[in-house]
């Protein structure tokens, strides 16, 4: 093989290589937004509940503090 076919067979592995890490990121991302929906649901039956103004406060801003963790950790990725 001369330069050129090794510099070509690098950079196919090399694309190869990062179209499975973004496939693999992209389930991740998936899966972590489903999480989140789930997480988002159970928010919303709870305040459908009877609670008192102080347990949804809580109850939402543990949740959106999750959710903006999550969604900037989706955002670099």
């Amino acid at each position: 093989m001369n330069d050129f076919d090794d510099f070509t067979a690098k950079l196919k592995q090399t694309r190869d290589e990062l179209k499975l890490q973004l496939h693999l990121a992209s389930k991740d991302a998936e899966d972590e937004w489903e999480e989140l929906v789930k997480d988002w649901d159970k928010f919303i039956h709870k305040t459908q509940l009877d609670k008192s103004a102080e347990e949804v406060g809580d109850a939402a801003k543990e949740l959106g503090l999750r959710m903006k963790t999550a969604f900037d950790r989706l955002r670099k990725s």
